[in-house]
């Protein structure tokens, strides 16, 4: 695995090349950010330097997100894009997940049935992979057993539809799904248990990538704009904090709490940064002012899961 001064040389000393690049819709992006980080094995690493070359705040999360699920599951394909779909019409509890995933028989052998639906599936419009939650009954103690599975959108059954209204990142979609009895061989599950393996640690995953490659897109507008050195060198310093905590066990107390220490520091380099962005022209301070909310999605569920971090450690 490369050091992270390879990846900070990469952006400080030779990302000229990278951060000149704007991009006319997604798919263009897209090329862009897998040519360019083919060399690179760790998903962190792809995250930043996707947020690096992206030349808003949108394609930066999607760098980040679909280099967060490589990290949750390593042998999905490098190309193709892949979205989570877990959330369904009660919310994105494991108790709210109502697909179904039953066994099937039949002359070609066992298999499954997959039927239900799922919204707010991020990129779901563009995927050509979904990496759904499904529940297969309920334990003895009377909880719902989840396992996830791989859908091809390709499969018959399989009903993907855009969602309009989405308050900012416009350039990245959602979409609501349908399964009308997929059918699916043993080797579309993945092993495990779909909330502790998948779904829990998906959510300190996803905040790690997504900052990084945020955290990439910063530094490109900071170089870009000539800002005071102060600035790029504190943002790199944020990224080889998150970097470093990608690497580590998601589930540990103690990566929630030093997380909880970087996003308070993310949030005073924003305030500190605003002044900044008021010297920038044209669409980026417009695109910035929109999508500058991101940063504080799911801000609740993340408190919530720093004090649990805090009591373990008591």
């Amino acid at each position: 695995m490369m050091r992270t001064s390879t990846l900070l040389d990469r952006l400080l000393g030779e990302g000229n090349s990278l951060r000149g690049r704007t991009f006319a819709t997604f798919p263009e992006w897209e090329r862009v950010f897998q040519d360019e980080t083919a060399g690179w094995d760790a998903p962190v690493d792809r995250a930043v330097l996707g947020g690096y070359l992206s030349d808003r705040v949108g394609f930066a999360f999607a760098a980040g997100y679909e280099c967060a699920l490589r990290r949750l599951v390593p042998d999905l394909p490098r190309r193709a894009i892949v979205s989570f779909c877990v959330t369904e019409e009660g919310g994105g509890h494991p108790a709210a997940i109502r697909s179904t995933l039953s066994r099937g028989g039949g002359s070609e052998g066992e298999h499954w049935i997959l039927k239900g639906s799922k919204r707010f599936a991020t990129l779901a419009p563009e995927a050509g992979l979904l990496l759904a939650a499904a529940t297969t009954g309920a334990s003895a103690e009377g909880k719902n057993m989840i396992r996830m599975v791989l859908v091809d959108t390709a499969d018959p059954g399989v009903t993907v539809t855009p969602m309009e209204g989405i308050p900012f990142i416009p350039e990245i979609t959602h979409g609501t799904i349908e399964f009308s009895g997929v059918s699916l061989d043993n080797s579309r599950l993945l092993p495990g248990d779909g909330y502790t393996d998948y779904i829990k640690p998906f959510r300190t995953i996803e905040d790690l990538h997504v900052l990084a490659a945020l955290l990439g897109h910063l530094l490109r507008v900071a170089l870009h704009h000539g800002w005071p050195r102060e600035v790029p060198g504190c943002i790199a310093a944020l990224i080889a904090g998150v970097r470093d905590l990608s690497l580590d066990n998601p589930s540990s107390p103690s990566v929630h709490i030093a997380l909880g220490g970087i996003n308070e520091l993310i949030g005073t380099l924003l305030r500190d940064l605003e002044p900044f962005w008021e010297g920038v022209e044209g669409v980026a301070k417009e695109r910035w002012k929109r999508d500058r909310p991101l940063f504080n999605v799911a801000e609740k569920a993340r408190h919530a899961r720093l004090e649990a971090a805090w009591k373990k450690m008591a």
